[in-house]
């Protein structure tokens, strides 16, 4: 399916009604443009045809629009004709970071934590970071969920009395490892955290096994929306963030360097499509993920978060481009890896990091390469359970 027939004509009515639900925001730091016009400027580049295998995120909002990359085929504007991509779906980052290794992928999408292991592989494999695709405030990764019969908290302090010395499930080496663990930092109190992957801290949650969880979505939101958890704590109230990351191989980019500036360009398309269609974003990700339903997936990418828990009402920042907020977020995380020792250098090594690519698909698309391309604001659910109900006011 492609974007110029994305639905049908009564779907496409409460898409249109559904759209003032999700708030643009052109501030004085993004790009002021939109879907439309980056996909009037879309052309099949010249040259032989390459051959891409990439990695599709769906249990992780921060690379949805890989999903639409796939679903939408928007590649195919952009990459020489008769190029293919080759999809590979993953639950988890570290193996996206073996296949980068071993060349089964040249493009990779990857949280922050992750990506910036696998800049540091470089005696192994020349891979580069070449976009960051988003960012939030805390909002997709890192949100603090307590089981479902914890106390109603009025604040984070609140939050935090209760969860001193419980016990907390947290993917390991993840942005959510690094934000709980910045959370507590602030709060001054500890817990003893149990690592697991991100589902299993959702089951140890229904079972209470586990008091809490610092998760990234789609998973956080599924476990509030099916009653085992609730929102308690959102990095934001400290000022931290969290990203997501276009990675390539060095030798993908050398040999089809104009590809590679394509293949972002599409990304670009893509992103604004997660802004400017929601409800159709929604639907490609449900194709994908039939056992969320619309409504989970809808409130875990453009939903807002309790008042409570120091949540920002910005919900994703379009950015690509690497900004001095970027960076300073990049070198956050890289201090975190660290300190744990999941990285052996003390600094970022800033040879892994590759610029020029998506400069140039700003500068031909006729971006502003100082800012990012767009900040969205929360928006009401027009989803009840599977079904699409009137926007909500």
């Amino acid at each position: 399916m492609r974007p110029s027939k994305l639905v049908s004509a009564a779907i496409l009515g409460f898409s249109l009604c559904a759209f003032h639900s999700v708030q643009r925001v052109q501030a004085q730091n993004y790009n002021n443009s939109d879907y439309d016009k980056i996909i009037a400027q879309a052309k099949q580049i010249p040259g032989p045809p390459v051959d891409i295998t990439t990695n599709y995120w769906l249990a992780w909002t921060g690379a949805w629009d890989t999903v639409i990359m796939k679903k939408t085929g928007l590649w195919e504007k952009w990459l020489p004709k008769g190029s293919e991509v080759h999809w590979v779906r993953n639950l988890q980052g570290p193996p996206v970071i073996t296949d980068l290794i071993a060349n089964k992928q040249q493009i990779a999408y990857l949280g922050d934590n992750p990506s910036l292991v696998s800049i540091t592989k470089r005696a192994l494999a020349p891979i580069q970071m070449v976009a960051v695709n988003t960012v939030t405030p805390g909002r997709m990764c890192g949100e603090i969920i307590v089981r479902s019969d914890a106390p109603d908290f009025k604040n984070i302090q609140d939050a935090a009395k209760w969860l001193n010395g419980k016990v907390v499930a947290v993917p390991k080496g993840s942005c959510a490892d690094r934000l709980g663990r910045y959370d507590f930092e602030k709060l001054g109190i500890h817990v003893t955290w149990e690592y697991m992957q991100a589902e299993v801290c959702v089951t140890a949650l229904e079972a209470r096994k586990v008091d809490a969880a610092s998760l990234y979505e789609p998973h956080a939101a599924k476990a509030v929306m099916d009653g085992f958890a609730k929102y308690a704590i959102s990095a934001n109230a400290f000022h931290e963030s969290d990203a997501n990351t276009v990675l390539m191989r060095k030798d993908f980019v050398d040999a089809h360097h104009d590809a590679a500036v394509a293949w972002l360009k599409a990304d670009i398309a893509a992103l604004y499509f997660l802004r400017d269609h929601p409800i159709e974003t929604v639907n490609y990700v449900k194709s994908e993920l039939p056992g969320y339903s619309r409504e989970t997936l809808w409130d875990s990418i453009y939903a807002g978060r309790p008042a409570a828990t120091g949540a920002s009402n910005v919900v994703m920042q379009g950015e690509m481009v690497f900004t001095p907020k970027v960076m300073d977020l990049l070198n956050r995380s890289y201090s975190f890896l660290y300190q744990i020792r999941t990285v052996r250098e003390k600094k970022m090594p800033m040879d892994g990091i590759q610029t020029d690519l998506i400069t140039q698909a700003f500068r031909e698309l006729g971006l502003d390469q100082t800012k990012g391309l767009f900040e969205i604001k929360a928006g009401q659910n027009p989803f009840k359970g599977d079904a699409l109900v009137s926007a909500r006011k």
